[in-house]
């Protein structure tokens, strides 16, 4: 009686074709559609830093109270270091509120809600982008409209600019930090400067979604957007996620950040913030933030971090350059210039389809691969099936 008018849901692209994955009997089958990053065995397991982390916090994890509303401060202050360095950290500290989140989607969430409520009601996300950015911008109550952002293969920053200054003031722009979802492809430096004059000039709030550092060209190279922004004096935000530099994808950490103009700012952002956290979930959980919290703050640890985390990269960059030469450098080079774990393949809607349905092998619709899904074992016959179905 309630229920019956309530219509059925869509599947969700990615979780979707994964469970269709699972199902498939074929054994040369090869999954590259979930945005996680998988060692040469293909498996999604914890790095060996992170293992140990969690052994020790476990032992000494007797607490049952609650954590505070924006969680582990601790937390929030070493992802505040690791994101905008020693030149910016802790001399920026004052105006940067953060608090601990239920993974990156959760910051997103939570970020969506108070920029609806106190900053405006317009939101302009690039095109494409990550599927939920979307639903999670008009779940919270915005206007979501795009701005072009792949073109010929590369980061449009032309037509960027060109949309970004028809923006009216106070309308929230997305930008991904680094490591482009889906296309892989990052803005230049340079483009940054121009995207931030644009912001300032124009009177629009940046809104960053930080999901890979560490992942696409380095720890310190992932966050030259987010840091010239910092630099420059803009008001912003900061959707950070640890699934992926750290391994912890199920124990879902993340943190928002809000930097204002100066301290005031910073509490009353901060006041408002935990009101949005606690008419939602309350509080975070608390041991994956412990788990990062113990990493960052032991100088042998995070230093073996560092390590294992370049180590992942370097694979996704080796396996990429390995499809390439597989499919041929001339067609193919423009892979070539996305870093992280996604890249985008020229290919229709019918290609991917066959690519699915002939060969087994899985990927988004928009021909968004998971470059992690490959390892020197299957490798060649994902390209081979690529080309195979590109001829037609």
């Amino acid at each position: 009686m309630f229920f019956d008018q309530v219509p059925a849901g869509r599947p969700d692209a990615v979780f979707g074709l994964g469970a269709a994955f699972k199902k498939d009997p074929r054994p040369n089958k090869v999954d590259l559609t979930v945005g996680i990053y998988k060692n040469e065995r293909l498996e999604a397991e914890l790095f060996p830093v992170v293992k140990e982390a969690k052994a020790k916090v476990l032992g000494e994890d007797f607490l049952a109270d609650y954590l505070p509303m924006d969680g582990l401060p601790e937390f929030s202050d070493q992802l505040g270091t690791l994101m905008l360095g020693k030149s910016l950290w802790p001399g920026e500290a004052a105006r940067v509120y953060g608090a601990e989140s239920v993974g990156g989607t959760g910051a997103l969430r939570v970020g969506a809600e108070f920029l609806r409520r106190e900053v405006g009601k317009k939101i302009c996300i690039p095109d494409p982008t990550w599927p939920n950015h979307k639903q999670i911008f008009e779940r919270a109550g915005f206007e979501v409209g795009t701005y072009p952002y792949y073109e010929k293969r590369v980061f449009d920053c032309e037509k960027a600019c060109r949309k970004l200054k028809e923006l009216p003031e106070k309308t929230v722009v997305l930008f991904h930090a680094s490591c482009h979802n889906p296309t892989g492809c990052d803005p230049t430096e340079e483009d940054w400067k121009r995207l931030s004059e644009i912001c300032l000039k124009k009177k629009l709030l940046p809104f960053f979604d930080f999901a890979y550092q560490g992942l696409g060209e380095g720890l310190e190279q992932d966050a030259q957007g987010v840091r010239w922004f910092v630099q420059q004096g803009h008001e912003m935000g900061i959707a950070y996620s640890c699934s992926k530099n750290f391994s912890l994808y199920c124990q879902r950490v993340g943190a928002l950040f809000f930097i204002g103009k100066d301290a005031a700012a910073k509490a009353r952002i901060g006041s408002q913030v935990k009101q949005t956290i606690r008419a939602m979930y309350s509080n975070p959980p608390a041991h994956g933030a412990r788990i990062v919290t113990h990493i960052l703050t032991h100088a042998t640890l995070r230093e073996q971090w560092k390590k294992e985390l370049e180590s992942a990269r370097k694979r996704v960059v080796s396996i990429r350059k390995e499809l390439v030469t597989r499919l041929g450098k001339e067609r193919f080079h423009y892979l070539l210039r996305s870093v992280g774990l996604f890249a985008y393949l020229d290919l229709t809607k019918a290609q991917v389809e066959k690519l699915i349905q002939q060969y087994g092998v899985y990927l988004l619709q928009d021909g968004r691969i998971n470059v992690a899904g490959l390892t020197k074992n299957n490798v060649e016959y994902v390209a081979e099936s690529i080309l195979s179905v590109s001829r037609s």
